[in-house]
This record gives structure tokens, sequence and C-alpha cells, in this order.
């Protein structure tokens, strides 16, 4: 299931110094906290092949509450999906929470092709939304031909809003009820909505040209509100989509039909909007783009497969990352081959600071002595703590090839030192989620493995 790119390589060949085992067992961080997350450990699988990529186990998701709480929605085939929350998992008594929302079972496997699970909090922390998506096969799909009188079922997501102050469930929709179409996207948009944009495919005006039907949802009551239809550009490599001056016409038409929904949202433009709904995040500025100047043949991969696991897709250089009070982080490949320069823009884009960075990411050889491919990428910063989290892989090759190491590495980004390194499983279906976390005062990292184990690590202070 992993989908690579062009890696950094990791050669014998490099004559930098590189840190000892020594150094990186001293930096390598352990955990303070080990929880069991309150679920079943035998939450079925969506099909039953051999090397089945549905079992429950592959699909969960975890989110930081503003009361630094901690939501993990696990998926199981019962059809009853815990949302479980966590709070003071910094200290040795958690208090641990379980609500059941309603979610997809083992009677909706068949012929089920792809299982989605997010769950995602507003800004004032009052309400969860959880989202349980499928998807069934497409009658082209079958290796041979579809079953005698089949009937493609619609994709469908169980969307339901938790009152988190009373811990308690106000009301769930499918999205079947709301529109046509594949759910390609969702995103709580502020205290009172999320967005939700449905695939209608091809555009019948031209070729590379797709059609979207966006729509809003209010919070807590999901009630429908403004919505839009627009025909957007492909997202790809520019060798296979429009040209800026074939694509500009429909850009403006799109702004114009779907004023609404960006006035309600507070996005400038649909592709913006577009942005914000699959990466959660604003576009990046121009100066940022600049910089990121290898994305433009692999950016519009990073805009697929919402409520998947969400570091499959990984490059040489990814997207920057944007953090909460909207500083750009950005790993780029430097001069110095194989390392990467961090660098790190504020909220207009104008670069603060840069460094290239030896130790903890692609070309510490401590890490990975042999010839590998190799990424980074940003995924989580805390800017109270002056600190970053990044997730890396080495894989035996380019495409498809053996995971060799996964590992997280904190950095400092006031002085951008190292702090420390996560080792993570590479075992096959073993996923592991990371964020940075707050409790009582000091700052954290915490890690949920495969949806049922939870991992505490103290990022250390500067010396």
């Amino acid at each position: 299931m992993l989908k690579l790119g062009i890696w950094h390589v990791l050669t014998t060949a490099i004559i930098w110094s590189s840190p000892s085992a020594c150094i990186l067992a001293q930096t390598e961080l352990k955990p303070a906290q080990q929880i069991h997350i309150p679920v079943s450990s035998s939450r079925g699988q969506f099909d039953h092949s051999l090397f089945s990529d549905m079992t429950a186990q592959q699909h969960f998701s975890m989110r930081v509450a503003p009361d630094q709480s901690l939501l993990v929605l696990d998926s199981d085939t019962s059809g009853k999906w815990p949302l479980v929350r966590l709070r003071k998992w910094w200290t040795d008594t958690p208090i641990s929470e379980v609500l059941n929302v309603p979610g997809w079972s083992s009677a909706d496997a068949k012929y089920l092709d792809r299982i989605h699970i997010d769950v995602q909090i507003t800004p004032d922390g009052h309400y969860a939304v959880a989202f349980a998506g499928a998807d069934w096969m497409d009658k082209s799909e079958f290796i041979l031909f579809s079953p005698r009188g089949y009937t493609v079922r619609k994709p469908d997501t169980i969307i339901t809003v938790i009152d988190l102050e009373q811990w308690k469930i106000i009301g769930s929709i499918h999205t079947t009820d709301v529109a046509d179409g594949a759910l390609a996207g969702v995103r709580v948009v502020n205290d009172k909505g999320i967005v939700l944009d449905f695939s209608l495919g091809q555009s019948s005006l031209r070729h590379l040209l797709y059609r979207y039907n966006t729509r809003l949802i209010s919070v807590p009551n999901m009630h429908s509100g403004p919505g839009c239809v627009s025909d957007r550009p492909f997202r790809g490599n520019p060798m296979l989509s429009l040209g800026a001056s074939d694509a500009e016409p429909f850009k403006r038409h799109n702004d114009a039909v779907c004023q609404d929904v960006l006035q309600t949202t507070g996005r400038s433009s649909v592709s913006d909007l577009e942005t914000f709904i699959y990466r959660g995040q604003d576009g990046l500025p121009e100066e940022v783009r600049k910089s990121s100047h290898d994305l433009q043949d692999t950016e519009g991969d990073f805009f697929r497969d919402w409520g998947e696991f969400p570091y499959y897709l990984l490059y040489s250089e990814n997207p920057p990352f944007e953090s909460s009070s909207h500083r750009w982080y950005g790993l780029y490949d430097s001069q110095e081959r194989p390392f990467y320069d961090l660098t790190i823009f504020d909220d207009d884009g104008r670069k603060q600071k840069t460094k290239t960075v030896h130790e903890l990411l692609c070309g510490d050889t401590s890490i990975d002595k042999r010839m590998s491919f190799c990424g980074c990428r940003g995924i989580d910063a805390s800017e109270q703590q002056h600190d970053l989290l990044a997730y890396c892989r080495t894989q035996n090759s380019d495409y498809g090839g053996s995971v060799r190491r996964e590992w997280l590495s904190v950095l400092h980004t006031d002085d951008l030192s190292g702090a420390g390194l996560i080792g993570l499983s590479n075992k096959y279906r073993h996923e592991t989620l990371g964020e940075i976390a707050q409790g009582d005062g000091h700052s954290y990292v915490v890690t949920l493995e495969s949806g049922e184990t939870l991992r505490v690590y103290a990022i250390p202070h500067h010396p």
C-alpha cells in the first residue's frame, strides 16, 4: 500500500563524520508512559483475503483537543466504532471514557473496496465530528467480471457529531442523504460547520477538468447550508494538467459560483478551499511556493485519499507543514547531499531562518548505514515549546520496496537543533500516528500504534 516517490539516497560513500551508535542511543527517546486504549484487540477485518489491507487495526484516527485531552476513533467490524477520550494521559493514572459511534460492520463488507476514518474537533473544543466512510467496488474493478446482477453500492460516509462537554452523541447523518458522488474530502471549517467535497467525475466541459459538489453542514444540528458545483483543473503532473491560461477561466467561474461557500469558510478561492479541505492548511504563500520548487510535479498527489493512514505517501520533498499560527516549516534537499535544509517561514511566507540538519533526519548514518532511499516530512509543531515533529522512512527501493526503518524526529525550532528520535515499528499492518501535545506545562510526543497502544515521550528541554 506504500506510495513512494523521489527519495534521498543514503550511500556508504558519504564521508561525513557520523554520530556513533552510542550517541544515537542517547538521542533515542524512551516512553514515559504506555497506555492500552480500552478497545478490543480483535476488532476484525472488513474483508477476508490473505493479504487484507482492511483490518480494523489499520483504520484509526487520533486528535489532540484544545483542552489537551486525546481523542482516538477506532474502526470495529461490529459496526460500533469506539471513540475514546483520554485525560491526564501524561500521568500514572490516566482517565479514559468510551463512546460507541455508528460505523460500518462486517455485514457491509461484501465487495467493500475502501474504508475511511477520521475524527476532527471544532476550534472551540465543544464538539467532535466522527467520519466513517466506505467505498464499494465498481463493476470495472473486478478482475474478470462482476457477479451476475451486481449493483454498485453508492459510496457513503456516516457523520456523527459528539458534544464533548456532555460526552454524548447529538446525531448522525449519511452523506448519501446529502449529495450524490464519492466523498473526496471532509474538514471541520470552524466552530459551527463542516465542509464536504463530493467528486462527480470528469466534467463534460473539457478534458482534464473534474466536477465537484461542495456542501456545507452546520454543527451541531447538521442542517444543510450553502453549496456549489465547480469544474476544477486536474491537480497533478504539469505535463498531464491544463496550462495556466486554459485553467484560469474555469477558476474564475468556480470562484464566482461558490461565493457563498467561500465567504462562509473564509477562503479566497476554490483552489484555496480545496487545499484546506484535503490538507488542512492554507495555500502556500508565494515565497514558500518558490522554495518548494520540487513540489511542482508531486503536489497534486497529496490531494487524495482522505481518512487513510496519512504517511503512506512520501517523497524526497514533501509539502511544508503549516502550524496553527500559520508559520511554515519546510524540509528541502540541501546542497550538502543527502541532508535536509530545515527552513522556517512566517505567516506571510517570509523566510525567518534555515539550517542544514545533520542528525535525526535523512543523511544521519547512525540511523541507517546501508544504501537506502529516505524521505522525511513535517507532521506537527508546537510554537509555545519551539518543537517540530517529523516523520521519516528508509526503504530498499524507490517503488514498493520493503521498509527498512520508520521513525519520528523532534527538532527544536528556536535554534534548529535535534531533540530526540522515536523508533517506530515497521511491521506490516502496524501503522503509528504521532502528535505533539502539552500536559501540565510540559511538551510531549504521543504515538498511537494500531489504534490500541498509546506511548508518551517527554521532549527534552535545552541543556
